[in-house]
């Protein structure tokens, strides 16, 4: 038997490629509520007929040569053919039912759009409950999340958290105070236990940057090394 020459290859692979576009079409066809097809000028080149007839077009054949609106009112194959973007999952309103729909864009070997191909999965929405139940749990979740995370960022402590009427203490609060105000870095220095992190979520509460997140970073917990090998990059 002699051997298969590549361009045999290559036509089995056009040709393998030609069915199985092919077969999938079909599939789609059988399975999807309805199916249609529309040129370059988003007029209708081919439309099942059972979704011609759930649509009010009284046949398929009748339905050919429409602009796509005309068939379908709510139909966004147009914006397909215009934008190259398909649209996979969407919901299409129509007199009759909701249905679950998909477009995407056809284009030619040279990836020229040239048409758009449309197909409504479901007229019952209740099929995606499931779906839409998980969504919305996912989005509850996340929102719960942010919510934890913007209070865990929030100012603590406020200058009314500075407990102390001494000439000092009232000294402290006030230059606090003043520099809340001001947009330059405020250094803070005392003893442990003096209340610099109590001061520092104060100043950060009376700012203008109060609206935003509040990040402390213990620095004791960081590496005399790694701060090392800071200060030597910056020479």
């Amino acid at each position: 038997m002699p051997p298969i020459s590549l361009s045999d290859r290559l036509l089995d692979h056009e040709e393998i490629r030609r069915l199985s576009m092919q077969s999938l079409f079909e599939n789609l066809d059988n399975i999807c509520e309805g199916t249609v097809v529309v040129d370059r000028d988003a007029r209708i080149i081919w439309i099942n007929e059972r979704y011609a007839t759930r649509l009010g077009a009284i046949s398929a054949a009748n339905a050919i040569g429409r602009a796509v609106e005309e068939v379908i009112p709510n139909s966004l194959m147009r914006e397909v053919v215009t934008t190259g973007q398909p649209i996979l999952i969407d919901l299409l309103e129509t007199t009759g039912a909701t249905f679950v729909v998909s477009r995407i864009p056809l284009k030619d070997e040279h990836g020229v759009v040239i048409g758009a191909a449309g197909f409504a999965f479901f007229d019952q929405v209740q099929s995606l409950k499931p779906l839409f139940a998980k969504l919305e749990n996912m989005q509850r979740e996340l929102a719960t999340a942010q919510k934890r995370l913007a209070e865990e960022r929030r100012p603590k402590y406020t200058f009314s958290n500075f407990i102390g009427s001494s000439p000092v203490c009232m000294e402290v609060k006030r230059q606090a105070r003043r520099a809340a105000q001001l947009d330059a870095t405020v250094l803070l220095l005392g003893e442990t236990g003096t209340g610099k992190e109590l001061l520092a979520h104060a100043i950060h509460g009376a700012s203008t940057r109060a609206g935003k997140a509040f990040v402390g970073v213990n620095v004791a917990a960081i590496p005399d090394a790694l701060l090392e090998t800071r200060r030597l990059h910056r020479r």
